[in-house]
């Protein structure tokens, strides 16, 4: 998922923190790529294996990187943003950006879907809308239908961000513990995996997905690179590491492909962390379109991909071919997504953060 407006770099969410930096363009250039990514791989790809209907795309593009690396900048951006001040804090606005947009998010989709949906597609009843606001889709997937699929990175990092919540005010994590926990989590992920596989046991499947075991070498790779801006740990440790992560994703996804995207990804990411801003190579009103952009991906993410399947199918129907259905969908999600940040997303954040804030007053 991209990382809110809350954890872009330069931007404070405590109260007793270090002044702002400035906001660097790669970072938001990144975030840009990534989502884009993903909806090349919803428009092109998936859109014609759930609905054969669809015309022919111009070009296929086959990978599902955009949501894996963003799931990477999560966790990133969650360890930058949780060592500036106070956790708890910290916490409730990881909640308090996510959770109002996801809501928002299921309701429009399912309303929008009840109404707008050809016939014989898929337009979720009562108990899926509820299901979907629980976020049981991991738990129980033959039982729960996804209002929209690109949801299935929300729970894993709500469930991310509230392990890091505890192990930071337990003070179990603190120092070189911190690298031996990432090591643990990812040997524990693989080690797991064949029973994953093989076991055919529906309880041990669902402690396994339910707890986003199967992507969490994503979030650890993410807080490597930026252990390793940190110096924290050292070169040779942190590719080692990021190595670790890259194999299991291997394991996990048996696409050699979509794990060779991912390290090219992560090389990326790298790059944007340790070395300098990208503005230097650009002209000014690149960095301020992807600035712009960057404000509003998580919503894009959110509502773009079942609206955007009704909407391809109805333009089709109307004798929009391919190319003019996939500019249409990078139309909407942009238009959906800003309204929807601007409606929702960073208004219910400010509330929320001025609420707790009065509630508790010193940090």
């Amino acid at each position: 998922m991209p990382f809110s407006s809350a954890e872009r770099p330069g931007n404070d969410t405590s109260r007793r923190s270090e002044p702002a930096k400035r906001r660097r363009v790669s970072w938001d250039l990144l975030r840009v790529a990534f989502v884009a990514l993903v909806l090349l791989f919803h428009g092109t790809y998936l859109a014609r294996q759930w609905h054969p209907e669809l015309v022919a795309r111009p070009f296929v593009f086959p990978y599902q990187l955009g949501a894996s690396l963003l799931l990477v900048v999560s966790g990133y951006f969650a360890a930058v943003s949780l060592r500036r001040g106070d956790v708890v804090r910290w916490w409730v606005g990881r909640m308090a950006r996510m959770l109002p947009a996801f809501f928002v998010g299921v309701l429009g989709t399912s309303l929008f879907l009840r109404l707008c949906a050809p016939p014989g597609w898929y337009a979720p009843s009562l108990p899926d809308v509820l299901a979907n606001l629980a976020m049981l889709w991991n738990w129980k997937p033959q039982s729960y239908t996804y209002v929209d699929a690109a949801y299935w990175t929300i729970p894993l990092q709500l469930l991310w961000f509230t392990a890091i919540f505890a192990l930071w005010r337990a003070r179990r994590v603190h120092g070189d513990a911190t690298v031996r926990t990432l090591w643990l989590v990812v040997c524990l992920e693989l080690v797991l995996l064949p029973p994953r596989l093989h076991l055919q046991s529906e309880a041990f499947r669902t402690l396994y997905d339910g707890f986003g075991l199967y992507r969490v070498h994503l979030f650890v790779a993410g807080i490597a690179v930026q252990l390793w801006s940190r110096r924290r740990i050292r070169g040779p440790h942190a590719v080692f590491l990021l190595g670790a992560c890259a194999f299991v994703h291997l394991c996990q996804t048996r696409h050699p492909s979509w794990t060779v995207g991912l390290v090219l990804g992560i090389g990326a990411i790298c790059v944007a962390a340790l070395g300098p801003d990208w503005d230097r190579f650009l002209p000014a009103w690149v960095a301020r379109l992807a600035q712009w952009t960057a404000g509003i991906t998580y919503a894009m993410y959110l509502v773009h991909q079942s609206i955007g399947y009704v909407v391809m199918r109805r333009l089709q129907d109307h004798g929009v071919g391919a190319t003019g259905q996939l500019l249409a969908l990078g139309v909407l999600a942009v238009l959906l997504g800003w309204l929807l940040t601007v409606l929702v997303e960073r208004p219910a954040h400010r509330a929320i953060m001025r609420g707790f804030d009065r509630l508790r007053p010193t940090a």
